[in-house]
Parts: structure tokens; C-alpha cells; sequence
């Protein structure tokens, strides 16, 4: 899944952690290397805004990342070997640690490191002005001043980038490689109003609809990839229902559900589907029989050779259908 990133671009020498800079080409390429915190999960694809110290440069697509083993310069305190050193410009001896060890020039320790090239010189574009360092730090999911590499909230973002039509074509890439959360997964919250978001609503309920990744598992193992009323058998309309209430059963065993076209689950849900649980034929309340439901009304439940559902699970579930048939009530 694309993900996006903050990238802190500093020209001349970066002192954090006595690291001795990055050449970086902001427009083009970023470099990093494995002693930089995120340096794993960035990837090929993912959406990069660069910024400096005062203001965002631009945004890209990251197109490829070069791997290599390399070496850098790592600079020291030489009393105590502490990395967490300071140039002190209106100071002698110029050079400070965290300890309190002041002294003209660190020592120079090269050490091996995996270094990455981030590329993506072929999408760049500057952003407009009202997409402001505050606004980019108010998106960073775990903040930390320490990182150069922050992950982003892009739906949070995508009010300030402006009409540029190659940002547009980048985010419509974004929200159209976005898939359904594994159930028990978390997303960022709600955002500013933006299609990234209103993507991720729909994914949401789509997650909630199908159930427990497991529950849907089980229970295709046990009936085939089908809707148990209809025989329809296009996967992403298929979904995993509990005919005794999830909130009330806490039951995902596969005798407490039943594969369902999304529409029928709905309906189900509601009460206006039941099935006899004596001949696990299909009933339909009436006021679905003008709608196009009529050739499934009193279809025989597909059980794929198996036992079917559980017996008092389908009981209790008639007789809710029965209540809301019998008394005319309609949600």
C-alpha cells in the first residue's frame, strides 16, 4: 500500500548523531542510509514530500531506490566517544559533546553502512505556498523531533496542494492502489474533507461488511466462494454475515454465519431475509419481492454438501424475520 513521507533535505554538514551530511539533489534524489530511523519502510511508489528547515519544497513519487554498502564519516567526542556532538560558531574551542567536553576537532570514524538513493527526479513538482512546514508537521502520524523521515497522514494534506494536474494524477494513483483493511486494523483519523479519506470511509465499512478476515476464510473453506442464497460468485461482493449478531454472540465459529451477496447481507441484517430453519428454504418479506428478489424467494439454501448452518442460530434468526414480516415493520 503507498505511503507517504516527510523528507528532511539540509545542505552543508548535518551534525545530528555526528553524521557528516548528505549530497543530496532535493528536485531529484534524497540519500539516506541505514543508521536513519524508518530507512526500511520507505518504498518504490510511495508519495515523498521534501522539505527543509523553513519550508516544503515539493512532492514526488518515489520511481526506484538504489541499495549499496557503503561508508561514512562519523564524528566523535575525543574524550568520551559520545556522537551527540555540536559546532559551536561563537565559541573556542569550537567543538562541544553532550557531556559537557569542549574541544577543537572531533575524531573522524568511518563506519559501514547500507546507503539508499531515493529517486524520484521524474515527478517532482513544487507545492503551492498555503502547504506550510506546520501544516506538513501537523499530518506526522508519531511525531519526533529527532527524525528526518516522518510518516504522513496524505489525506490531511491533500487540502493545501493546489490544481497542479500532475498532483492530482499522483493522488488518484494513491487512492486507486488502496485496499481493504484486515479486520482490527487501525487508520488514521478522519481528516479535512479530500477523496483519500472518502476512499478510506468506504474501505472501512467494506472491512466491517466482510467480517473478520478469518470468520470469511472459514467459512469459504467450508461453502465454496459463493452467496448461499443467489449462487453468485464475484469475490468482492461476497461477504461473511453471523446470523446471531457478532455484538451480542462473539461468535466467528462457521455455524453462526453464511456467505452473502453484499445487497442480500443487508438485507438479512435487517430482517427482511429469513431462512426455515427446519427446510433452510429462503424467505423474502414481501416488500423485497417487487424489487427483483422474487426468483430467490423459497430458493433452498446452498449448504456445498455440508451440514449448513447451526440449527438455533437459524431459529433465532426466523423468528426475528417473522416478527419484522408479521407486524409490517420496515427499517
Amino acid at each position: 500500500m503507498t505511503r507517504a513521507w516527510s523528507l528532511l533535505t539540509i545542505s552543508g554538514i548535518r551534525q545530528y548523531g555526528g553524521n557528516t551530511g548528505y549530497d543530496d539533489d532535493p528536485e531529484a534524489v534524497y540519500l539516506y542510509d541505514s543508521d536513519v530511523a524508518n530507512h526500511r519502510q520507505v518504498g518504490a511508489g510511495d508519495i515523498v514530500f521534501i522539505r527543509s528547515r523553513s519550508e516544503v519544497l515539493g512532492i514526488a513519487e518515489i520511481e526506484h531506490i538504489l541499495e549499496r554498502i557503503g561508508q561514512k564519516d562519523r564524528l566523535r567526542c575525543p574524550h568520551c566517544r559520545a556522537t551527540n556532538i555540536k559546532r559551536r560558531l561563537t565559541k573556542s574551542p569550537p567543538w562541544a559533546c553532550k557531556t559537557g567536553h569542549v574541544f577543537e576537532e572531533p575524531v573522524n570514524e568511518p563506519v559501514t553502512v547500507t546507503t539508499y538513493e531515493a529517486r524520484y527526479g521524474g515527478s517532482f513538482r513544487r507545492v503551492s505556498s498555503d502547504l506550510t512546514i506546520a501544516r506538513l508537521h501537523e499530518a506526522v502520524l508519531r511525531p519526533s523531533d529527532q527524525m528526518s523521515i516522518k510518516e504522513l497522514d496524505l489525506a490531511h494534506l491533500e487540502p493545501f496542494l493546489g490544481q497542479d494536474t500532475s498532483i492530482e494524477a499522483l493522488l488518484n494513483r494513491c487512492v486507486a492502489e488502496m485496499s481493504v483493511p484486515q479486520d482490527g486494523a487501525k487508520t488514521p483519523p478522519d481528516s479535512a474533507a479530500s477523496r483519500i479519506e472518502e476512499r478510506r470511509r468506504v474501505l472501512r465499512e467494506i472491512s466491517l461488511r466482510r467480517g473478520q478476515e478469518q470468520f470469511r476464510e472459514r467459512l469459504i473453506k467450508r461453502y465454496g466462494l459463493r452467496c448461499q442464497i443467489s449462487g453468485y460468485d464475484f469475490a468482492p461482493a461476497i461477504e461473511a454475515a453471523h446470523i446471531r449478531p457478532y455484538a451480542v454472540s462473539r461468535d466467528n465459529g462457521a455455524g453462526n454465519g453464511l456467505l452473502l451477496r453484499s445487497d442480500l447481507h443487508t438485507l438479512f441484517d435487517l430482517g427482511f431475509i429469513g431462512i426455515d430453519p427446519v427446510t433452510r428454504r429462503v424467505s423474502f418479506n414481501p416488500a423485497c419481492l417487487y424489487d427483483g428478489y422474487a426468483a430467490y424467494d423459497g430458493a433452498l439454501l446452498l449448504t456445498h454438501g455440508t451440514s449448513g448452518p447451526d440449527v438455533q442460530a437459524l431459529t433465532e434468526r426466523w423468528n426475528f424475520y417473522l416478527t419484522i414480516k408479521n407486524k409490517g415493520l420496515f427499517v
